[in-house]
């Protein structure tokens, strides 16, 4: 199972429910009466995605605060803004983790649709072609040869961010994001979206 794959609950944790050991920022961000007036947050990550080869650029990712806001992604090959909503998601050892998530349609710059299924198709050998995995790793070898187009293109968006990660030991501070962007037009051979999944590097609260 992918860490990202287990309970999320969103809305704003009750106040009987906030844990000691949260970084301030999330008690600040999620535990108080008055979240609708917190402060906006700013998570900057080392690099943009660890799976993407010459994806090495840093992002950044803004949220605006609150129980819900707006929430924007930014580098060199994502850009987009969603709403997104504060909740909490239960982590292996069955204690809660704070969470910011958005999910929609939105628009965001890409690698050329079209020129990245044909990298996909030309990489998979016939008996492969069905293969959601073979194509997910086809797709991986692909995003950094295709073009990112120069202006945004429709797609359908998703972000995750958990602070303290999902694991028994992980350190507090600790922030996990998973963005996933699929195209609204595109399929795979096997008839499946095309989804570009960027797995962020080394992020940490802007400050600390």
């Amino acid at each position: 199972m992918r860490t990202t794959d287990r309970k999320m609950r969103n809305g704003l944790a009750p106040i009987g429910k906030c844990r000691p050991h949260w970084p301030f920022w999330v008690m600040a961000l999620l535990c108080t009466a008055h979240v609708a007036s917190a402060a906006p947050l700013t998570i900057q990550c080392e690099t943009e995605d660890r799976m993407v080869e010459s994806w090495t650029g840093p992002l950044t990712i803004s949220y605006s605060g609150g129980a819900s806001g707006d929430a924007a992604v930014k580098s060199e090959h994502v850009t987009f803004s969603l709403p997104a909503q504060t909740g909490t998601a239960t982590a292996a050892d069955g204690t809660e983790r704070p969470t910011i998530i958005g999910s929609g349609e939105t628009s965001s710059v890409m690698p050329y649709p079209q020129t990245l299924k044909a990298c996909i198709d030309a990489a998979l050998p016939p008996e492969q072609a069905n293969d959601e995995d073979m194509q997910f790793q086809a797709l991986r070898g692909c995003a950094s040869k295709v073009a990112v187009s120069p202006s945004p293109i429709g797609v359908q968006a998703s972000m995750t961010i958990i602070v303290g990660g999902l694991m028994p030991g992980d350190d507090p501070n600790k922030i996990i994001v998973a963005i996933k962007r699929s195209y609204p037009d595109v399929k795979t051979a096997s008839g499946a979206d095309i989804t570009i999944k960027t797995s962020p590097d080394n992020c940490k609260i802007a400050g600390q």
